[in-house]
């Protein structure tokens, strides 16, 4: 969108020093993207945890295999209980491939019983510690650099990095493979550099998790229908998701395992539960969550696709939208589709389409059958504040986040669809018809109350998914906002169609998303680099 002329002429108008910037945008894409991010500090490998060598017992294949472990006296069983809960409570329920059961069971008996070395159960534990540090610090913990008096942006030295640390170290001995480890290896690193705003270290070791899982899947016999088959399909269907959204979002190129989709298949969680796996997903529905946003990237994939298929497709004969874009019939089906998929969710996952930070489900029911549970029947009830000042009540198991993230990628779904109308509506307003307006109008209103920037979603950036993606998406919506008051089009279509609603919400979500890129500029380049543009548009101060 930022190719866009209009949109190119308004960045130019409020800060002119951006030419160059919208020309290598332009010309090399994804480039521009990666470059922006050279300028971001190592994070320090001087913060570690001070180790001892193993006095004990081992196991006979330790010694067989002649092992010098390590332990570190800080990292008590119970400090390594701790750690882990917090990370299956959290992280595992947005990204479910790894199995609590068999890490408690096997992987922690076995490091807090033999200690630590190079061998993968090693390199596991100490990143399903090091984010389940950066769970607890990022859910409970105070923020720094304060705007206007409330606390906002990140620390500078992020949560678990003695953790993450050691588990770098010891990487090296397990680069190589190609086993499910290996994927759940990868991905954790990943998602812990993502959690720093890292994204082209995020980017390169999620290439690396779907390289080895593409290698998994192709050249080693699995049996789909075990326990350790489905863990694989979530493995692979977690690599999948980042893949496509790293590529939808920065463009940057697939790997080419998104071509194994049928022959993995839809994982259905076959793997026994223990009791607190249990108790999450009665408490956050999770797994509902998780299928929902794999039938949503295929539609956002199918979005992508056939607006950027029609851009290059000449055969079209008459685009009702613009020159090479797409037709206003291909687009209305893409609505549909959408629709069908917002109807189909699960019952405890609905909610009114014009209130988007309720709770989810039907009515409350009078009776509470588990106190410690939180209640899923309180359709209608605030379920988010746009007081980001406000001390909202805990969500346990991420629930607030896992809500939140579905919903808003659900109306920027709905958003991408409609936009070509904005499209037509900058370029050709005098080929603009009564349809074309209405799809302008339907745009804007999806623009309203994502409940990702409302609180307490938005105060635990470190636990949001795709963080890469919502500065700059959130960049585009301002931009086209600020349109609709200048443009003669779009300040007409504003008016007249868009409804008293609209009006009332606007400026809130305007603050929202502002709020948002605010506080992740200092830590995010992206963030910056769209803050420089908003703050000459918007008026704003540094």
């Amino acid at each position: 969108m930022l190719t866009w002329p209009a949109i190119q002429q308004l960045i130019l108008q409020g800060l002119p020093t951006n030419v160059e910037d919208l020309k290598s945008l332009e010309q090399e894409g994804s480039a521009f993207i990666v470059r922006m991010q050279k300028g971001i500090p190592n994070l320090p490998m001087q913060v570690g945890l001070q180790s001892v060598p193993f006095v004990g017992m081992q196991t006979q294949a330790s010694r067989a295999a002649g092992e010098a472990r390590t332990t570190f006296p800080t990292l008590t069983r119970e400090k390594m209980l701790h750690l882990a809960t917090a990370y299956f409570d959290s992280f595992n329920l947005l990204y479910p491939f790894m199995d609590r059961q068999s890490f408690i069971s096997e992987i922690l008996t076995r490091v807090s019983t033999e200690g630590f070395h190079g061998d993968p159960d090693s390199v596991i534990a100490l990143l399903v510690f090091a984010l389940g540090e950066m769970a607890l610090e990022s859910a409970q913990g105070d923020p720094l650099d304060p705007h206007q008096g409330r606390s906002s942006g990140t620390v500078s030295r992020p949560p678990g990095l003695e953790y993450f640390n050691a588990a770098r170290e010891r990487i090296g001995f397990v680069l190589t493979e190609c086993d499910l480890e290996s994927v759940q290896i990868f991905s954790m690193a990943a998602l812990y550099y993502e959690s720093c705003s890292r994204h082209v270290d995020f980017w390169r070791l999620t290439v690396s998790a779907s390289s080895a899982c593409q290698v998994l899947v192709t050249c080693y016999p699995i049996d789909w229908k075990s326990p350790r088959g489905d863990l694989i399909k979530r493995a692979y269907w977690h690599c999948v998701i980042m893949e496509t959204g790293l590529h939808l979002e920065l463009d940057l190129p697939l790997t080419g395992i998104i071509d194994l989709e049928d022959r993995v298949g839809i994982p259905i969680f076959n793997t026994p539960f223990c009791e607190a796996d249990h108790r999450a997903n009665q408490a956050s529905h999770f797994e509902a969550h998780y299928a929902s946003q794999v039938a949503l990237r295929r539609l956002c994939a199918n979005l992508h696709e056939n607006i950027n298929g029609s851009m290059t497709d000449t055969s079209t004969p008459d685009s009702s939208l613009a020159e090479g874009g797409p037709t206003a019939h291909s687009l209305k089906q893409l609505a549909a589709q959408l629709a069908q998929w917002r109807s189909m969710l699960p019952r405890e996952l609905q909610w009114d389409e014009d209130d988007p930070t309720s709770f989810p489900g039907p009515p409350q029911s009078p009776f509470n059958l588990d106190p410690k549970l939180p209640q899923q029947s309180r359709g209608g009830e605030p379920m988010f504040s746009e007081d980001l000042d406000s001390n909202q009540p805990t969500n346990l198991y991420l629930y607030d986040v896992q809500v939140a993230l579905l919903r808003t990628r659900y109306y920027y779904a709905k958003y991408m669809v409609y936009r070509p109308f904005i499209y037509k509506a900058l370029h050709f307003p005098e080929q603009m018809t009564q349809l074309d307006a209405e799809g302008v109008a339907e745009c804007l209103r999806s623009c309203l109350r994502w409940p990702l920037t409302f609180s307490p979603a938005s105060r635990k950036k470190r636990l949001i998914p795709y963080l890469f993606c919502w500065s700059q998406n959130f960049l585009g919506i301002l931009l086209i906002i600020h349109l609709t008051r200048h443009n003669p089009m779009l300040r007409d279509i504003r008016t007249q169609l868009c409804g008293p609603r609209f009006e009332r919400e606007i400026e809130q979500s305007i603050a929202l998303m502002l709020d948002w890129i605010r506080d992740l500029k200092r830590s995010d380049p992206i963030a910056m680099w769209c803050w420089n543009i908003l703050q000459s548009i918007y008026h704003m101060d540094p």
